[in-house]
């Protein structure tokens, strides 16, 4: 994975986003209605991360605080042609680890359609936090708060332990579950930038390691474009960038010394040399706006990347339980 690109991918739409502390709250859902799709789950997914939003804390996947959703049948009505679904949703909080239910609520909502999928479909739809929701969300943010004053620390080391073991999606999963109102997140910010850091050199020095066998096992002019080429993928302000400069003069050197006649082969590899300088001036540019901007808009960034990586990683890997069906 390359945890650099994500970073940067993110940096330009998380820089217009207010740096605010954000709880976060992975959304489960249950329901004793049979026949339900993939796509009204997938509706009260949505529906769901919008009440998180609304509610003033951030959507996540596989935390350990969450926001349970249960959905049962009321009644079915018929007005005209049209059936009329109305459903009960019961919204609860808590620690799905620990199986501690911090609070509930309940609301109606209803919905339309010419068939009984289709009524069904729009009841989810309309499916809406409100004012004691709002409440419960509220209340639970200090408790959760609360949570990570008292388990930072060791959060923290387990995430250390993860960086050291090279598991970097595993390390920013942990750290990224840490809020900003608590008093460890600033260390935890720090750990995250040590994070892009490592990983940033590991995967250069990988590149640095296959270009060097590339050249090894065949150190002329017809390989030295796909060697060139590979070495471009080493950004500028890796560890091993000298190193994958001076291997790049190697090349030049040697490519000019066999054969300076080969034109097709010159030219292959001036277009990669091309190719290497326009990269290397682009992140050079790159690196100029990063340090130009402010830290704020620096720290959101990372911050929005590092979230992004934690989510890919709890969508393939972390397991959820299901206490919350109980509550």
């Amino acid at each position: 994975m390359n945890i650099k690109k994500i970073f940067s991918l993110a940096f330009a739409s998380f820089s217009a986003l207010p740096l605010s502390a954000q709880i976060m709250l992975s959304p489960c859902f249950d329901s004793t209605i049979g026949g339900l799709t993939d796509n009204n789950k997938a509706i009260v997914e949505g529906r769901l991360r919008n009440v998180i939003s609304s509610c003033g804390a951030e959507s996540g996947y596989g935390g350990r605080f969450v926001l349970g959703c249960k959905v049962a049948a009321l009644q079915r009505e018929v007005s005209g042609t049209k059936l009329i679904q109305t459903l009960e949703v019961t919204f609860t909080i808590g620690d799905n680890v620990a199986n501690a239910c911090f609070g509930s609520t309940s609301v109606e909502c209803s919905g339309i359609g010419n068939t009984e999928g289709q009524a069904m479909t729009s009841a989810l739809k309309n499916i809406k936090g409100g004012p004691q929701l709002r409440d419960l969300v509220n209340e639970a943010k200090f408790r959760i708060i609360d949570y990570y004053e008292k388990n930072g620390r060791g959060i923290i080391m387990k995430a250390r332990t993860l960086i050291t073991n090279h598991n970097w999606e595993a390390a920013l999963f942990e750290l990224t579950q840490i809020p900003q109102e608590c008093s460890h997140f600033p260390e935890a910010l720090k750990m995250m930038n040590t994070v892009y850091e490592a990983n940033l050199d590991h995967d250069a020095a990988r590149i640095l390691t296959v270009a060097e066998a590339m050249w090894a096992a065949n150190p002329y002019p017809e390989n030295a474009a796909a060697v060139m080429a590979t070495l471009s993928r080493i950004e500028p302000d890796a560890a091993c960038y000298p190193k994958a400069q001076a291997l790049i003069k190697r090349v030049e050197t040697r490519v000019k010394a066999i054969n300076e006649r080969d034109y097709q082969d010159q030219k292959a590899m001036e277009k990669a040399q091309l190719s290497m300088e326009r990269r290397r001036m682009d992140t050079a540019a790159d690196i100029e706006k990063r340090r130009l901007a402010t830290v704020a808009a620096v720290e959101k960034a990372r911050i929005a990347a590092c979230r992004d990586v934690a989510v890919a990683y709890a969508r393939r890997k972390v397991q959820i339980n299901n206490y919350y069906r109980r509550w």
